[in-house]
């Protein structure tokens, strides 16, 4: 009895137990592995820019199709960073593009998240008898679960390889503190999604809060390190633009062939503008669950309301961040950074649409938040943590459910 208490508390698992959650994890994500195939998956962008890699080109196929992608000068072009799909480049080398199946990948990675959200728990010493219900409130009681979902999409993938490089950003800094490591995994999600550059203000407060507090010396090798990966990671990424567009500067984004709602408004507003922020805003912290129904007075289900759920109120336990037990100075670095995010993306011509019962773009700062909620959970009612991820994970299975049979 007490080792079945200790593998399902996550107490000092073994690598069998790491084994049987992996397993586990993964038995859980097959109807989304073989959703991949009812989805049109193998025509996901990134599988097919890995493709045009290989090829020696950086242009996606004609044939594409030309939904979230940008047209210039007569060819079609992947208009997002490029790390999921160097990702992707061995894959499809090795087993060919008709044959990779992008959620599975986003699954393997998945379980790399797991252990380390285990490891980061660790280092924070959360109690133990928290740590079921934290990994359960991550994975299925946030826009997590959605992302890897449906990571057969562009967008959903590149969610998943963001988390996990925030995921080892913050785990490196509780541990070894390799700055140039640290830098790298900043990068690496900046190449990936370009506002988790920000993550470079919650080292900086580190930095800080090691060099007050802690009394830890940083040498001049380590911060040269830290901005060498970074740099490297920034000039990569205009390479990459120039070569596509011929402007370091030009993302691609004003080139994409955007379509209804999102057409309009950027026709209009523009991709970045302050005509989207209270829609944004209220998206993102205010709205809540809803079913949409159609039909002869309205009784009908038609679909989930494919604008989300705000954050709060998909993921409710996520308040424990604001009772977060943690040095003045981390906190401060800490909620800027989720802040500097937020607002850069407030301004975003798109809240996430489309999406199922979360506000996806905070995935961009959601690993910083989790470490918040974590040290401040504990100073909750255990009744109330447990009812408010169990809800949280019930309101994602109904929402998916829905989604699944009405869209």
């Amino acid at each position: 009895m007490y080792r079945i208490k200790k593998f399902f508390s996550f107490d000092s698992p073994t690598y069998i137990d790491w084994a049987i959650y992996f397993t586990a994890f993964i038995i859980l994500q097959v109807p989304a592995i073989i959703n991949f195939y009812y989805n049109d998956g193998h025509h996901n962008a990134y599988i097919q820019f890995a493709q045009s890699l290989l090829n020696g080109d950086l242009s996606l196929p004609s044939t594409a199709e030309r939904g979230d992608l940008s047209f210039y000068n007569g060819k079609l072009y992947l208009p997002y960073p490029p790390l999921p799909g160097l990702i992707l480049v061995p894959f499809v080398a090795f087993f060919g593009a008709a044959y990779v199946n992008t959620v599975a990948i986003a699954t393997a990675m998945s379980c790399v998240c797991l252990y380390l959200i285990y490891t980061i728990l660790s280092k924070l010493k959360v109690d133990q008898e928290y740590f079921p219900w934290i990994i359960a409130g991550i994975f299925f009681g946030t826009g997590f679960w959605y992302a890897l979902f449906t990571s057969h999409h562009v967008y959903a993938f590149a969610h998943i390889t963001a988390f996990l490089f925030q995921l080892l950003t913050i785990n490196e800094l509780l541990g070894k503190r390799r700055w140039w490591l640290v830098g790298l995994f900043i990068g690496c999600a900046f190449l990936t999604r370009q506002f988790t550059i920000l993550y470079i203000l919650f080292a900086a407060g580190y930095m800080l809060y090691l060099h007050k507090i802690s009394k830890e010396k940083i040498s001049l090798r380590a911060i040269v390190g830290f901005i060498t990966s970074i740099g490297l990671s920034v000039a990569l990424y205009f390479i990459y633009n120039y070569l596509r567009y011929g402007n370091a500067l030009d993302s691609g984004y004003k080139h994409i062939v955007f379509i209804g709602v999102l057409k309009e408004r950027v026709d209009q507003f523009g991709i970045f503008n302050i005509k989207y922020v209270p829609f944004n805003l209220y998206c993102t912290l205010i709205k809540g669950f809803n079913i949409q129904f159609k039909g002869n007075g309205y009784l009908n289900i038609k679909d989930m309301d494919l604008w989300g759920t705000s954050l709060f109120c998909a993921s409710p336990f996520l308040i424990a961040s604001f009772k977060a037990n943690w040095s003045k100075i981390l906190k401060i670095f800490a909620w800027v950074t989720i802040l500097t995010i937020f607002i850069g993306q407030l301004f975003y011509h798109n809240n996430g649409y489309e999406q199922v019962n979360t506000a996806r773009f905070t995935l961009d700062f959601l690993p910083l938040l989790i470490v918040l909620m974590s040290l401040g959970i504990s100073r909750l009612p255990m009744w109330l943590t447990k009812g408010m991820i169990s809800y949280a994970v019930i309101l994602n299975i109904i929402s998916f459910i829905i989604h699944l049979l009405y869209q």
